[in-house]
């Protein structure tokens, strides 16, 4: 049932058939092969019921020869054997399908974002789609392997089995055919209906997501003021989840009621007590024949199968959502790469001009010029919203700008293949992302064969090293399994890692913005370890960070409104002065005593 319920939310993100022929296009020719097997098969498996009816018939009428009652065993014996070999084989071309559409996909999938600009994961979208992918190839297998065929089993049986039946007598089959009708429309109408309840589920997930958000990003105030008589802090989150629970166990009930009822209908022992009834009625007023009733009694059943159909039909529209978004995926724009990638000439970085929006028509970056020296560090501070962590994106090349260049040792990064940029520009970030794999391997992710030394010397100059020897399995400790670490631990992970990767240009982009005072005191130790002889840009959060940065750029509004070091800056008026001012307090000395 809870699957049903989880198809019809997925039905609602957005079915597209074309998206779905588009993607199974390598393995159509395959598939109408196994359709049109799986339509013999299923005709073919009527056969042995003509058999029995014939067999029946000629026993009424006491007229049977036992050659030819065994030549009837022999027939119906003959397509009950073949309809299984025909359908066999229909389901594994289907399977042998599936699996080869999935392998291409994945492989689709991961060839075209390794090309899509870096931006793209660190927004919400990204990890939805990535975090769907895998449920949605798994929703494809569902109607490439399964649902096709499934559908045409169980239209064509039915449909052939009731014009049998109508043949033999329209009346009769009449009583067979009506709560069959009725099953399917109710059953389809639970489905859309579960459709309609399901709407509100992923907000009450959001509002349970979000619950727990503000819980841990709020934990030690909340703490406090819980002691003074406010609301517990868990109270948001419980209330949340409730309200969810409340919504599934509704939407469930629901839609087990509904479909119960369309069950009912076409429940086997329903409807061949229908054709008893009514076939012995029949029969005693002369409206058909005693042998007749043989033959409703063995395809009733098979006529009350178009369920299958909306069942089917429902995989087949999950399928089509879940290809709308494998498609959108597999749509993204990626960043042009040169046929050839140009040679660097030092490590001079200078962004010329440079204009960008997220948005057609909605700029945050405005003809923006900044030269990093070699071995100097560059701070970016400013008010939130100032484009300070956009521009430093684009150094690293997440994403290409609008207008203007930047260029790595004089050469243009778009010049640049995605490997040379990536040995020469290195970066952390606000949330430290660590894999589901050893420590080890987390710290050595950009030079996989990195020996332990230089990953143990990369760790003790993070600060982390201590930490890691205290866990169970050490540097052998499984990140997310065995190794539950901190925020500020993962970020000094995070360096250890940038630390190997030994890249001569580093973005830092707000690596404590979300650490703790004493955390943030050991990861400033870390980074101080890290900019070492490194061309280093920083975006800030703090001002006190960044005092002795060789050059401190203030932006507001997607442009660079100041310039130069710390004491320059706050002996003249200006918004850093007064940024410092509003976070810092007042200076302790005058400027002239600064200077």
């Amino acid at each position: 049932m809870w699957k049903a319920l989880r198809r019809a939310q997925h039905v609602r993100q957005g079915a597209d058939p074309a998206a779905f022929h588009e993607i199974v296009a390598p393995v159509a020719g395959r598939l109408r092969v196994a359709l049109a097997l799986q339509v013999a098969a299923t005709a073919l498996g009527l056969a042995p019921f003509a058999g029995i009816w014939m067999i029946a018939k000629e026993a009424v009428e006491g007229a049977a020869d036992p050659a030819w009652v065994w030549g009837w065993v022999a027939v119906i014996a003959g397509a009950a054997v073949t309809a299984f070999a025909v359908r066999l084989a229909a389901y594994t071309i289907s399977h042998r399908a599936d699996l080869a559409i999935a392998a291409r996909l994945r492989l689709r999938i991961a060839d075209h974002l390794a090309r899509v600009p870096l931006g793209w994961f660190t927004t919400g979208a990204a990890g939805r789609s990535l975090d769907a992918l895998h449920n949605d190839v798994g929703d494809l297998h569902a109607a490439v392997a399964h649902g096709r065929l499934d559908a045409a089993a169980g239209l064509v049986a039915p449909l052939l089995a009731l014009g049998w039946l109508t043949a033999a007598d329209w009346r009769l089959a009449l009583v067979v055919a009506v709560p069959a009708a009725l099953s399917f429309l109710l059953y389809v109408r639970s489905l859309s209906g579960a459709e309609e309840r399901m709407r509100l589920v992923p907000m009450g997930i959001v509002a349970v997501t979000e619950a727990v958000s503000a819980l841990a990003r709020d934990l030690t105030t909340l703490r406090v003021l819980s002691g003074k008589g406010a609301r517990p802090p868990e109270s948001g989150v419980h209330a949340a989840a409730d309200q969810l629970r409340d919504g599934l166990r509704t939407a469930i009930a629901e839609q087990e009621e509904r479909g119960g009822r369309a069950n009912a209908l076409i429940s086997p022992a329903l409807t061949l007590a229908l054709v008893c009834v009514a076939g012995t009625a029949f029969v005693a007023l002369g409206w058909t024949e005693p042998v007749n009733l043989v033959l409703f009694l063995l395809l009733a059943v098979t006529v009350s199968g178009t369920q299958r159909i909306a069942e089917s039909g429902a995989s087949l529209r999950v399928a089509y959502a879940a290809a709308h978004r494998l498609r959108a995926i597999l749509h993204l724009p990626t960043l042009p790469l040169p046929a050839e990638s140009a040679a660097l000439n030092g490590d001079r970085v200078e962004l010329r001009g440079v204009g960008f929006s997220h948005e057609p028509g909605h700029p945050v970056l405005h003809d923006v010029d900044l030269t990093l020296e070699p071995g100097t560090m560059t701070a970016l501070v400013g008010p939130s919203g100032a484009g300070k962590s956009t521009l430093a994106a684009l150094v690293a090349r997440f994403h290409d700008p609008d207008t203007g260049s930047v260029r790595l040792g004089g050469v243009d990064v778009r010049d640049l293949a995605t490997a040379d940029l990536y040995r020469t520009v290195g970066f952390v970030l606000q949330e430290a992302v660590l894999l589901r794999t050893t420590l080890r391997d987390n710290i050595r992710l950009a030079v996989p064969d990195a020996d332990d030394v230089r990953v143990a010397e990369a760790a003790r100059a993070a600060g982390v090293h201590e930490r890691i020897l205290a866990l169970p399995r050490g540097y052998d400790s499984v990140a997310g399994d065995d190794a539950h670490l901190s925020g500020g631990e993962r970020q000094r992970v995070a360096i250890a890692r940038a630390l190997v990767a030994d890249p001569r240009v580093l973005v830092l982009d707000e690596p404590t913005a979300h650490i703790d005072p004493e955390a943030e005191a050991h990861i400033q130790n870390a980074l101080s370890n890290l900019a070492a002889g490194r061309t280093v840009l920083v975006v800030a959060h703090r001002l006190a960070t960044v005092t002795g940065a060789d050059q401190i750029a203030v932006m507001d509004g997607g442009r660079i409104v100041q310039r130069g070091r710390h004491e320059e800056l706050l002996a003249r008026e200006g918004l850093y002065r007064d940024l410092w001012r509003a976070l810092e307090g007042e200076p302790e000395t005058t400027p002239a005593a600064t200077r």
